[in-house]
């Protein structure tokens, strides 16, 4: 793929912890780096990295700088959205688990608007803050260790935002509604 055609991913540091050569975080890592995808990092998600990260990925990471692959990018400008994205949860619990997440949001919204991470719970408090929080709307997500291969070949095949990897439409496809 050209690096035109590359995408911006925000990487959560739940990604970095493989350990062993054919775990689907290091085979995600390893498409990203081919595929020539952009990571896009934060202050808190890189301190994330730095605490978490396999010796593996903290080669990937170099490697990728290298490449001029990484984009550190805060997204402030939506910081405003947490407070109105956080009152649709109804759970104390919910509410500081998706405030403590809340920095892939922000990043993710100023860049390609994709969120690669292994969370279940996160996109999970995401969807139902969609219908009040509209720009919450543009996210999409991706998570290896639940879609599997179905994962890699999305990051192969360009990492389109495609209708089914909206967060809130993520969410409604992979987990059952009870």
């Amino acid at each position: 793929m050209s690096r035109k055609n590359s995408k911006q991913l925000v990487l959560d540091a739940s990604l970095s912890m493989g350990r062993n050569p054919g775990d689907r975080n290091r085979r995600c890592l390893l498409a990203i780096r081919k595929e020539r995808h952009v990571a896009v990092f934060n202050l808190k998600l890189r301190r994330e990295w730095r605490d978490h990260a396999s010796p593996f990925a903290i080669r990937w990471l170099q490697a990728m700088e290298q490449k001029n692959l990484v984009r550190d990018e805060e997204g402030e400008q939506h910081s405003g959205l947490l407070i109105p994205a956080r009152s649709c949860l109804v759970s104390d619990v919910h509410k500081v688990a998706f405030a403590k997440d809340f920095h892939l949001i922000q990043s993710a919204l100023e860049t390609g608007q994709l969120i690669l991470s292994n969370e279940k719970e996160f996109p999970r408090f995401v969807a139902p803050a969609c219908s009040s929080v509209k720009e919450l709307l543009q996210l999409h997500y991706a998570n290896p260790m639940i879609e599997g291969d179905q994962c890699i070949l999305w990051l192969k095949g360009g990492a389109e935002k495609d209708a089914d990897r909206r967060i809130d439409l993520w969410v409604r496809n992979h987990f059952t509604q009870t």
